[in-house]
């Protein structure tokens, strides 16, 4: 196949960049030809080393409006016939299928959203209607495909991979029982930090929430905590390259409060190392969630309630092992295979 994969705008640390790596790596060692065309340089450049020798990168060298259409256009035309398109942005969708009509080029464009479409402000999810196929990272974003008039039969639910992992067993060195979150510090919008830290004023004095990342907002966040009295039970670790190797206490659960996510790969990497999950019951959720079993939920918004599945969480014992196996079909060798067997059939129509 000759597959090229055309990003949103991307930091370099996020969900995105570690499903993309693992993507088209996995692509490119079974023999395909890939492309990776970036749609802004990203801040942070380190994944991209990640990425099989054989994979060509193209980014823009100029961030501004008029240079990135430029840009664009030139990597449609100047594309070989063969070539077929994996496109993360709507918008990049629109203009391909644009272009497509206008030069008769024969090719197969292919939608790969990462957020829940409901919620986007930078994009006009409607544009993704111009794909002729979609990648389904969730259950949620499939049904909101199809609210947009997709037919289902356009729509691969495909989820997202994850590795597997040994069971991460340390010990609370400390007395305290420990609570993660990791991901991007933001006060509020998509990550809704400010829901969990005016939960963690009601939760027992004995929960220590650990922050692993950072943000604009880190600033904002610190005060917040200042004001609420909670400044000795938020400890923020700043940014760390593997989360996994350097925590000092084992965590009881990790947290998102987000107000919307495609399927959280932060969830995966947790679960596949038998730590259970608290979300908040944004669109998409329950693709990984189970109640009980792995973790559990609270109504988005309520922070009594996100207190309460705090403290919860922090006595109720979950059996780590049946945690891992939760998420088998999301583990890496049934993922490739299903994608493989999508991606074939795709081109192949």
């Amino acid at each position: 196949m000759n597959l090229t994969f055309v990003t949103n705008k991307i930091s370099g640390r996020g969900g995105t960049e570690t499903v993309l790596v693992k993507v088209l790596n996995n692509l490119a060692e079974n023999g395909d030809n890939i492309r990776l065309v970036l749609s802004n340089l990203t801040p942070n450049k380190e994944w991209l080393h990640s990425l099989n020798p054989s994979i060509k990168i193209v980014y823009p060298k100029n961030s501004d409006k008029f240079n990135r259409l430029l840009y664009f256009l030139r990597i449609f035309l100047t594309s070989p016939k063969n070539t077929n398109y994996v496109i993360l942005s709507p918008n990049i969708i629109k203009l391909f299928a644009k272009l497509r009509k206008l030069t008769h080029k024969k090719c197969k464009l292919i939608s790969w959203f990462h957020f829940s479409i409901a919620n986007q402000h930078d994009y006009d999810p409607k544009n993704i209607v111009f794909a002729d196929y979609h990648l389904a990272i969730s259950s949620q974003i499939k049904k909101q495909m199809m609210d947009l008039g997709i037919e289902e039969q356009k729509i691969f639910l495909i989820f997202n991979p994850a590795e597997h992992h040994k069971l991460l067993n340390l010990k609370a060195n400390d007395g305290q029982k420990h609570l993660l979150y990791v991901g991007r510090v933001q006060k509020n919008g998509q990550k809704n930090l400010q829901e969990l830290l005016r939960a963690m004023r009601l939760v027992d004095s004995s929960i220590i929430l650990d922050v692993y990342g950072s943000g604009k907002d880190e600033i904002e966040c610190k005060n917040l905590c200042k004001k609420l009295g909670i400044m000795d039970r938020v400890v923020w670790h700043g940014w760390t390259e593997n989360v996994w190797t350097s925590l000092d206490n084992q965590p009881f659960s990790l947290i998102l409060t987000s107000t919307f996510e495609g399927l959280p790969m932060v969830f995966l990497e947790a679960m596949s190392r038998g730590i259970p999950c608290i979300s908040a019951n944004f669109d998409g959720y329950d693709d990984v969630i189970m109640d009980h079993l792995n973790g559990t939920f609270y109504s988005l918004g309520n922070i009594k309630e996100c207190a309460n599945k705090i403290d919860e969480m922090a006595h109720v014992k979950f059996e780590p092992i049946k945690v891992q196996k939760s998420i088998t079909k999301f583990y890496e060798e049934q993922y490739f295979n299903n994608l493989h067997k999508v991606l074939k059939k795709i081109i192949n129509y």
